[in-house]
Order: structure tokens, then sequence, then C-alpha cells
């Protein structure tokens, strides 16, 4: 049965209900779209909630209406959601996309960046040390100035050696986790239950992005690493090899997708084939 809260929230956005892995529409799939013809350049956004793509669907509406040849869909999880399990059921209605945004992650101080490095996460029954997270001079020179105001204790406990804390069923089955940024060993014991994420830097993609943030906000954008969970992204992959982590106020979203659709797609492929 369909739970009334996503039937509503389909309802608001003018979305689709896709039904989860298991048939149900619990854990299912909200699919909002923006199509503006078949078989034209596509880009898949992602959000946690439906509050994380509303700036993407307003900007793609715009932007179609002074004639860009774009389709966008946004994809928002509904409680339950088996987002890579949903994404890979889904993936033929889905069809060929340019690329594929999480718009569901923060930035850093809530200042404009893009996604570097995203830590994955282990649990293990009792903590112990773990390895720096390695980052070289040019890296650590940039996140101090962008986080001038962390302390460098706060920076090191984030971004280099996360603190263990218990786990969200400590009480039922005991244990700790805690996040695992690239480079770092996986301690003796430990379950990895999140593998963490190294995004690609020079790319088309990023360049695109970078760039309509620069021009939207008139300032400098680095590419930093970000203390967040990249299941989305790993998600997103199933879609498309060209992923990035991406916000933005109304007019970043319309360069944005202005850039992505002078990207070349892959073969153009959907279930309305």
């Amino acid at each position: 049965m369909m739970p009334p809260a996503a039937l509503q929230l389909a309802a608001e956005l003018g979305g689709t209900l896709l039904s989860g892995p298991a048939g149900g529409m619990e854990g299912g799939l909200l699919v909002v779209e923006r199509l503006k013809g078949h078989g034209l350049p596509q880009v898949a956004v992602l959000g946690r909630g439906a509050a994380d793509v509303l700036e993407a669907l307003e900007a793609a509406e715009r932007v179609q209406a002074r004639g860009l040849e774009l389709n966008l869909l946004a994809l928002v999880p509904l409680p339950g959601c088996d987002l890579a399990a949903a994404l890979a059921l889904h993936r033929r209605r889905i069809g060929a996309l340019v690329a594929a945004l999480d718009a569901g992650l923060p930035w850093l101080g809530g200042k404009p960046m893009l996604a570097r490095r995203l830590p994955g996460r282990i649990s293990r029954a009792a903590p112990v040390p773990l390895a720096k997270a390695p980052m070289g001079p040019l890296e650590k020179g940039e996140l101090k100035a962008f986080l001038a105001h962390w302390e460098k204790d706060r920076r090191k406990m984030v971004f280099r050696r996360p603190e263990w804390r218990e786990a969200p069923d400590h009480a039922a089955h005991g244990g700790f986790e805690t996040d695992l940024w690239p480079g770092v060993p996986l301690p003796e014991g430990a379950e990895l239950c999140v593998p963490p994420l190294v995004l690609p830097e020079a790319t088309a993609l990023t360049e695109v992005l970078r760039g309509a943030l620069r021009a939207a906000m008139g300032m400098a954008v680095p590419v930093l690493p970000l203390p967040e969970d990249p299941t989305g992204l790993h998600a997103l992959r199933l879609l498309s090899p060209e992923v990035a982590a991406f916000r933005g106020p109304a007019r970043a979203w319309e360069l944005a997708l202005a850039g992505l659709a002078r990207l070349p797609g892959p073969p153009h492929f959907c279930a309305r084939c």
C-alpha cells in the first residue's frame, strides 16, 4: 500500500512513485521529471528529501522555457528505500544520463565548494586507534583557509582521525562506528559498512559545476574533502560514471544545467524506446 505521505509528496511535486525492489511502495522511489523532449541530454539530481531538489527543478523549468534542450529527473528516496537496489531496478525507466548529481550533501561551513573525497563508515566491537588520513600540504592549506574559524583540533578530528561513537543499535548489539577516510587502512576486526569515496577532479563535469558556482556567487570555489555519507553517490554510479555532489542557488543550477547540456552523453536508451 502506498504511504499517504508519499502520495502527498508526489502530488505536490508532480512526480511518479516507483515501487521498491520487493514490489511494495514502502521503500520506493519518487521520480519527478522535467522533460523537454525524447532523446535529449538528461541529468538526474538526487535529494535526501524534496527540499534538496526544488532549486534544480525550478531552474530546469526556467532554462527549458528559454530554449535549453535538456531533460531533468529529480530522485527522492522514500523512507526505507534501498537506493542502490531501487536505481538498479528502475535503470531503464530512468534512462541514459549525461551526469548524476547529489544535491543532498551540505557545503562545509555553508560556503560553496565541490567534494573531492568522502569518508566511508566502519564498525567494530571496541574502538581502536586509526591511522591519520593522508592529506597533502596544498589540501591542508586550502582546508585551513576555507574553515579559518575552526580550531586545529576540530579539523584534525573531522578530517584526519575521526572519533569512535556508539553505533545506533549499541543497546541491542553493542559496538562502535566511525568514519574511514580514503587511504586509511581498515583496522583488524572492523567491518566496512560504507566504502570511502574519491571523486575525479579534473573532468569536464567538475569544470562545468565549478564554473557555474563561481559565476553565480562571485567567489572562489575550492574542491575539498567533505565529511558526509557517500552512499548516495555510490548508488548514482549505477546510472552514470559522471557523478558529483552539487548544491547552489537558482542561478548556479541554471548555469550548471546549461553547461551539462553541452557535454557529450552516452548512447541513448530508456523505457520509452
